[in-house]
């Protein structure tokens, strides 16, 4: 098979590169539901509304992945991806601006929990797709780059939040950004090259081939004997993806408190300004930029599956030595803050190379579709764990998740692993 699709659209450097910077921008600007720890105390002494109540804004947001995926690939067909980019753009930015001018809690989550997060999966969806098209040979250094910057926004949009909050008060701050969000969103996805040129057959086609190229780069290196065979249907009745199933929730589980907690917690706990606790939810968005990168780095050379196994571990042991040593201390706080945002953006990046270790690379999207909802409940106990039991007996029952989840991903290996040899397949997970 040639590196590249034969059919693939000729594009000039002008127009990739302007598209590059675009998607950077969009990126960055995309992953506003991470601000929202900022907001849960802040909304609560300006509406009344219950710091349990805005928490669940994330919880639906988590549940929204997998329906986006769903009708994004639709409407795209239907109506060509650059309309969707654009439409989910505009969208984006006018839920922000929406969820501030409310009064009531249902319609702050009706507009950043579900259209929020239903249009920011959107621009997730068309930008990978973007990526896949125009950047075939550079795909990695270009998703590796994407997720680096939108690390970074997040270690600068949660400062830049507060700030705004404590200029005006909360829901202002949602109008002023919503605002900003969806004029530089409108421009950017303009700015954005259609490399389809409005022709939806050739979209099919050149998707078709990228999604052919992609399965075999996920596949090199191992012969046809080697490679995982286990088709969707079966995988949902063998016990291997449910074990994985418990294993991202246990693990997952402390990731999901700081998203939406951290801010309420630092400032609870550690009695600092809101301001300071806005720049310690920048300090786990490093800690995830950071895992996301040396997480796939280890997973390529001892597999993703062990990878998980001590990254649960690790995690874990960490986390009850820190609560041991003084997690009484700010400082120590904030080292527990990078090390957990490492390991929620690092479990992130290990889901997909799991999925097509151990299942036919074919069934990606179903199999990732299992994942999310595994992400959905750990999204809803998470944030409600954070804000109902105090901070160090939370840890500690985080820390004993994160370890037993560990422990999980090995069992899921090994089940797995049970299979193929049960089918005489060459065919072994790492």
């Amino acid at each position: 098979m040639s590196d590249a699709p034969a059919i693939r659209p000729q594009l000039t450097k002008r127009q990739t590169g302007i598209t590059l910077i675009m998607i950077m921008i969009i990126g960055v600007l995309s992953n506003y539901i991470y601000c929202l720890a900022v907001y849960v105390g802040p909304l609560h002494e300006l509406h009344g509304w219950s710091m349990n109540s805005i928490a669940l804004t994330y919880s639906v947001a988590m549940f929204c992945e997998i329906p986006t995926y769903i009708i994004g690939g639709a409407l795209s067909n239907k109506f060509g991806m650059k309309k969707i980019l654009v439409a989910s753009g505009v969208l984006y930015g006018l839920s922000i601006l929406t969820s501030g001018l409310t009064s009531s809690v249902l319609i702050f989550i009706i507009t950043q929990g579900v259209i929020g997060s239903l249009t920011m999966y959107g621009i997730y969806v068309c930008t990978l797709a973007l990526i896949n098209v125009m950047y075939p040979d550079k795909k990695g250094f270009v998703i590796g780059l994407l997720y680096g910057l939108q690390a970074a926004g997040a270690a600068f949009m949660a400062p830049m939040a507060n700030y705004f909050v404590e200029a005006f008060n909360a829901s202002t701050a949602l109008v002023i950004q919503g605002v900003i969000f969806t004029v530089v969103m409108f421009i950017c996805t303009m700015l954005v090259t259609d490399p389809y040129k409005g022709d939806k057959e050739l979209m099919a086609k050149v998707q078709e081939e990228a999604d052919e190229q992609e399965l075999e780069e996920a596949m090199a290196g191992r012969s046809l004997e080697e490679r995982p065979s286990m088709r969707w249907k079966r995988a949902l009745l063998h016990p291997g993806i449910w074990i994985l199933f418990v294993s991202v929730i246990l693990i997952q589980m402390f990731g999901n408190v700081l998203v939406v907690d951290i801010s309420e917690i630092a400032q609870s706990t550690y009695d600092i300004t809101a301001a300071r606790a806005a720049w310690i939810a920048s300090a786990f968005a490093i800690g995830c930029g950071v895992g996301g990168i040396v997480v796939g780095i280890i997973s390529d050379k001892i597999g993703p599956y062990r990878t998980t196994f001590w990254l649960g571990i690790v995690d874990g042991v960490l986390l009850i030595i820190l609560a041991m040593v003084g997690a009484h201390s700010l400082t120590v706080f904030i080292i527990i803050c990078i090390v957990q945002g490492f390991t929620y953006n690092g479990m992130t990046a290990l889901n997909p190379i799991m999925i097509t270790d151990a299942y036919d690379a074919r069934d990606l999207g179903i199999m990732l579709a299992v994942i999310a909802v595994a992400y959905g409940i750990v999204g809803t106990i998470g944030p409600q764990l954070g804000l109902e039991v105090p901070f160090i007996p939370m840890l500690l029952i985080c820390a004993v998740c994160s370890i037993l989840g560990g422990f999980f991903s090995s069992f899921a290996k090994k089940s797995v692993n049970k299979y193929y040899n049960s089918i005489d397949s060459k065919c072994q997970v790492r």
